[in-house]
């Protein structure tokens, strides 16, 4: 418990274990409600909040977490962990879709609903890598001159 308390007070940790709480609700409501398969909109509503769920566990844990220990901390490198994390978890839960039988799109659908899926997952990323980042300005901001590389000896 100790240790949960203590990353809560890590950057991003927070919002990830909101939106992992709001995501788990929305998705035994929608599997008890058959929003899925009675809401069209519901399935791309979903994988929005997945993809910026994905891009804030993945961000969390290489700039936040303690585990890595990045000196770079641009927009560029925002960008390539959200990216790298976001393709490898998108390919990874098309592929469970599948393999689960869970998707029931056949024929000349299935591509153009992947593609939304991907699409929709990239959107939430996107969304979640600028606020990640925008924190990171906000709080660097916040450190006082003497923390900062900018401030003189």
């Amino acid at each position: 418990m100790l240790y949960f308390l203590y990353m809560f007070s890590k950057p991003l940790f927070k919002e990830f274990t909101i939106l992992s709480v709001v995501f788990v609700a929305l998705h035994l409501l929608a599997i008890y409600l058959d929003l899925y398969w009675v809401v069209d909109e519901f399935d791309s509503f979903m994988h929005f909040l997945g993809g910026a769920w994905v891009v804030l566990g993945v961000l969390w844990l290489y700039f936040c977490s303690g585990y890595f220990s990045p000196e770079k901390r641009q927009i560029r490198q925002y960008f390539l962990i959200s990216g790298l994390g976001l393709i490898f978890f998108s390919v990874l839960w098309e592929i469970y879709e599948l393999i689960a039988g869970v998707t029931f799109v056949e024929g000349k659908e299935y591509p153009f609903d992947t593609a939304l899926d991907f699409i929709m997952d990239l959107l939430g990323g996107m969304a979640a890598c600028f606020y990640a980042y925008m924190k990171e300005i906000k709080d660097f901001k916040k450190l006082p001159k003497k923390f900062t590389s900018d401030s003189k000896r």
